[in-house]
């Protein structure tokens, strides 16, 4: 388990939707130390940009003292703000419960951000519009999908004014998260509790593979990917089950999790540390799950045999770490009895929305008005 240190709270007076950390310039090795934040439920929302100065030492007491976010700047946000894609350093995405994506362009040097452009009704019920519900980003193109309450999907691209491919009828439910699975596919979860997949090379809107959870039809919120294996992805349901999912198997879940007591609102894969996950929910709860003690039961055959560490940056793939490519996520089942799961926020009760994690710092944000900061210190 990771000792995570004392959590610093920042109050900041609105409901927090969405917490992102924005890229270092390219080139710095450093974590970032600024991040984005967006408020939904006022009439008029902000959408804010941070910084948290490292602390000197690793104590709880100094962390407490020293790292308290402070505010570089701010502008007024139309609508809720409903997801948060950071691009690199300077472009950040957003989009609106308007039904509206914007690219804002933060500058660093002068603690500023301005709109850049803005994709007006992209998403709409007949001349209505609705909400855009989600964004993920392409690392290696300057592509950029949204998906909305429509069950529509937008391509967008970002020297482009105007979508350039619009899957309309995506799904005839509301689309609730989107991820790029490689650089033409994407995959989405659905308020009908489906995942699909689309490969963006094919002209067909028809999506290549439609998985399924089995039973009930239970809304699925949220999905992120195995930053190491692509194939495997993590979701969070409305009736707080973490599901996980690999891409080479048809059609359902390969594990499922009991989990939360209401819904998963986010979940989140560390990216150098893989064996270890993040979710977070409308019961209040933060959640870290160590998978990294189920890999090294995995291999060895017995529980125990050696105490997971953090610090090492396992990635659960056979690059360093050890495993000979077994995923914890798809071994888990025979040993979920003994997965370690920690509760990061066990006193709080209003929901976090949303969390981010980059190296040793995760960021949250809540309806509690404020935005929380744990250091995950060894």
């Amino acid at each position: 388990m990771a000792n995570v240190g004392e959590t610093v709270a920042k109050y900041v007076g609105h409901k927090v939707s969405k917490v992102r950390w924005i890229p270092q310039v390219q080139g710095q090795l450093n974590p970032s130390e600024t991040f984005v934040t967006g408020g939904w439920d006022d009439q008029i929302n902000k959408l804010s940009i941070w910084k948290v100065e490292e602390p000197i030492g690793d104590s709880a007491a100094a962390f407490n003292v020293t790292n308290e976010p402070k505010l570089l700047c701010e502008t007024n946000y139309t609508g809720d703000v409903t997801d948060i894609e950071c691009i690199d350093s300077g472009r950040i995405l957003v989009s609106s419960s308007t039904g509206s994506v914007s690219l804002f362009h933060y500058s660093s040097k002068h603690q500023s951000i301005r709109l850049e452009h803005e994709w007006s009704t992209l998403h709409h019920i007949g001349s209505r519009g609705c909400s855009c519900t989600c964004l993920s980003t392409n690392s290696s193109s300057a592509e950029v999908v949204s998906a909305g309450e429509d069950g529509q999907i937008n391509v967008l691209q970002l020297d482009q004014r105007h979508p350039v491919r619009t899957i309309d009828s995506a799904d005839s439910t509301t689309i609730n998260n989107i991820t790029f699975t490689k650089s033409h596919e994407v995959a989405a979860v659905t308020f009908g509790g489906q995942l699909k997949v689309w490969d963006l090379r094919q002209p067909s809107d028809k999506p290549g593979r439609t998985m399924l959870l089995s039973g009930d039809r239970v809304s699925l919120l949220c999905v992120d990917k195995h930053p190491t294996q692509p194939h495997l992805l993590a979701a969070g349901g409305q009736d707080g089950v973490l599901s996980i999912w690999d891409m080479r198997q048809e059609l359902y879940p390969v594990t499922l999790l009991e989990a939360h007591a209401a819904e998963i609102w986010e979940v989140r894969f560390h990216p150098l540390s893989p064996d270890n996950l993040f979710t977070c929910s409308e019961d209040g709860s933060l959640w870290h799950w160590d998978g990294a003690s189920v890999a090294v039961q995995s291999t060895t055959g017995y529980p125990g045999a050696s105490k997971s560490h953090f610090s090492g940056f396992s990635n659960g793939a056979g690059v360093g770490g050890g495993y000979d490519n077994i995923s914890p996520w798809l071994s888990v089942d025979a040993t979920k009895h003994r997965m370690e799961t920690f509760s990061l926020l066990p006193y709080n009760r209003l929901s976090i929305n949303s969390l981010d994690i980059q190296s040793r710092h995760l960021l949250s944000g809540s309806d509690c008005e404020a935005i929380l900061l744990s250091k995950i210190l060894s």
